[in-house]
């Protein structure tokens, strides 16, 4: 059974993710955010929101999160146990550009559907392949999944980003591996927008190093078979299998 076979197309009402709301004027938040973070916020438009990362100043991930405009407003959807960590890093920063974070009251449901499925109104597309697309479908209280979209389980929301090899990382990894490692070098930076934090070292990575390690999904019978990996994120449990975001040096995936 292929990794892309265990991709599960449905929505889930999402617990956990904290919505972060940057409050100044709009062209500050963006200049704040292009010196940070990995992605080219100025590329944002609303509906279209963009997975990114923060890094130090040695390229090592911080953490993950997802960027999207929502009724004119810059927005960071995160996991809660990473919010801190963004927080404690960017207020180092934003007094400089007039910004301040914010909490706010808002819900996520997540979506994972088919390409060929009809976008919805308030759908901010954040992954899109060719076999799927992932969304948040951002609201302000928590509403029943629309009949036409079928419920899936947390396990399987987080499984699906796996096999789509969106490998996120929690704050047990923060700050051990940098995005080439984690794969996160195609979709989570851009090589293009200028200068960020880290930004040096994961170029240099990017044009002149040679990869030595790789994150993949290994799907193992019991945690035993993956002791040799530095386990990312999440292991998840479902169907009796275990299904996890390993990262090595690329000889062990073949061992």
């Amino acid at each position: 059974m292929k990794n892309i076979d265990h991709l599960k197309f449905g929505a889930h009402q999402l617990d956990g993710i904290s919505a972060l709301y940057l409050d100044g004027d709009f062209d500050s938040v963006i200049n704040l955010l292009q010196g940070q973070v990995t992605s080219d916020c100025s590329k944002l438009e609303d509906g279209h929101g963009q997975p990114s990362a923060l890094c130090d100043e040695k390229g090592y991930v911080l953490c993950n999160f997802d960027i999207f405009l929502h009724n004119k407003l810059v927005f960071i959807a995160i996991d809660e146990e990473l919010e801190n960590i963004f927080l404690n890093e960017m207020k180092k920063f934003s007094p400089f550009y007039k910004v301040v974070i914010k909490s706010y009251n808002i819900c996520f449901t997540g979506w994972i559907r088919s390409p060929d499925e009809t976008k919805l109104p308030n759908e901010q597309l954040i992954i899109a392949t060719d076999n799927a697309h992932v969304s948040l479908l951002p609201h302000s209280e928590n509403i029943e999944i629309e009949k036409n979209m079928s419920d899936v389980d947390r396990n399987s929301w987080s499984l699906s980003r796996k096999v789509l090899k969106d490998h996120i990382i929690q704050s047990k990894d923060s700050g051990k591996f940098r995005p080439h490692e984690l794969m996160q070098h195609s979709s989570r930076v851009s090589f293009s927008k200028g200068c960020f934090r880290g930004q040096e070292i994961i170029a240099r990575m990017e044009y002149l190093g040679k990869q030595k390690n790789q994150t993949a999904l290994v799907v193992h019978d019991s945690p035993a078979e993956v002791e040799k990996f530095n386990i990312i994120g999440q292991t998840i449990s479902k169907n009796k299998k275990y299904f996890s975001s390993c990262m090595g040096k690329k000889d062990l995936f073949s061992s």
